[in-house]
């Protein structure tokens, strides 16, 4: 998670989804719901972030897995 703690700007923005690790820098500009609701999980894991606004809908998380960067380390 320091890895990750460490992108949390809009030039470099990591965040973690149940265990998963995405670089979700070049989506910033592109999430229809507007750039501040990326950058609110810049940095840190953001699953109930994402879960609360996405889970189980199809285009959210398809999206999401072409971000995927790696797996974090337990």
């Amino acid at each position: 998670m320091a890895q990750v703690a460490a992108h949390n700007t809009a030039a470099s923005c990591y965040t973690v989804v149940s265990g998963v690790v995405y670089d979700l820098t070049s989506f910033i500009a592109k999430h229809p719901g507007g750039e501040a609701n990326i950058m609110s999980i810049c940095g840190i894991d953001g699953t109930s972030a994402f879960e609360n606004q996405h889970g189980g809908q199809g285009r959210p998380e398809s999206t999401l897995a072409t971000l995927k960067i790696g797996v974090l380390a337990r």
